[in-house]
């Protein structure tokens, strides 16, 4: 029996190893992904169709690979996949050198985070990178890093239902600093100061938003909330609060507090208002949640009960 054309195909053979080296599977789920003709259709339409240039391969649930031919919106496993450099069909001598392929976890946000703590940061911030750079353009870049990082938690934390706050820039360097405001009575490095002085809005802009929110908001945009509503916004607000109030105690915050103490920065009433609104607001939170959690289970009955049915329920 002879063996089908795309046995033969090189392009393939590496489409395969990727996939199985990057996913560590053995040889017979691509077998099985191969046997299967829409599977091959599509990914003979991406080696042969210049215009297709995107291929995502993915676990099903039944543990099947599945090739298709764009990324889907929420992955649920890891996926592997491949992008054409040029609209051009792949041949088997320079497949490599054409494609940009990888792999996306199910979580791509935390692993787009990770990729830019762990390497974009480092890599851009480190001053012996600098070495040839003007010194305007040097912190230039330091500055975008710190904004990209900034925005990367901020929405990494919306996503998980947390405020997080990103320490400043040269955080590392407070504890030294607030030794040497001790020992020279309050001079300190203005562009220290500075970074701190812009966190403390960051932060309080963020915790601002946070306090702010109220239950009356779904009733003002014309929806219809249960009860259930409002135990989840107390339970999500006292999580999201005792997030806040951890951070703010950290040690680091607190030698910023030492640091804007000594110097007599203007922005230091401010951060300690911050602390306090965070502390009130928490233990209102608390206070609130105590009361309205033994409420849950009779809600819950009420909200799945026949309308004739309540009334009797009441009391």
């Amino acid at each position: 029996m002879e063996e089908s054309p795309t046995s033969e195909d090189k392009r393939l053979d590496f489409i395969a190893d990727c996939v199985l080296s990057t996913l560590k599977l053995k040889p017979d789920r691509w077998e099985k992904c191969m046997s299967d003709d829409d599977n091959r259709q599509v990914l003979q339409d991406f080696l042969d169709t210049a215009e297709q240039r995107t291929l995502v391969v993915s676990m099903t649930a039944a543990g099947l690979l599945e090739p298709t031919s764009s990324f889907t919106a929420s992955p649920k496993n890891q996926v592997v996949y491949f992008m054409k450099r040029d609209k051009a069909e792949l041949i088997p001598k320079s497949i490599k050198e054409n494609l940009v392929y990888g792999d996306l976890s199910s979580a791509p946000l935390d692993q787009f985070s990770a990729l830019v703590g762990e390497v974009v940061a480092p890599l851009l911030s480190n001053k012996k990178n600098h070495i040839k750079w003007p010194q305007v353009v040097s912190q230039d870049i330091r500055h975008h890093i710190h904004s990209l990082k900034t925005s990367v938690l901020v929405v990494s934390g919306q996503v998980q239902g947390k405020t997080l706050l990103l320490l400043p820039a040269g955080s590392e360097k407070v504890e030294q600093r607030a030794l040497e405001a001790d020992k020279s009575g309050g001079t300190v490095d203005k562009g220290i100061i500075h970074s701190l002085e812009s966190t403390v809005i960051e932060w309080s802009h963020q915790i601002s938003t946070v306090l702010k929110k109220d239950s009356s908001e779904a009733v003002l945009e014309g929806k219809n909330p249960t009860p259930h509503t409002e135990l989840l916004l107390w339970k999500n607000r006292y999580a999201d609060l005792e997030c806040i109030h951890s951070q703010l105690n950290s040690c680091k915050v607190k030698k910023m507090e030492v640091l804007l103490e000594a110097v007599e920065s203007s922005y230091y009433p401010a951060f300690i208002n911050m602390q306090q609104d965070v502390l009130a607001a928490l233990e209102e939170a608390k206070d609130i949640c105590i009361y309205l959690t033994p409420l849950q289970c009779l809600l819950e009955e009420l909200e799945t009960m026949d309308f004739p049915d309540v009334k009797g329920q009441i009391q």
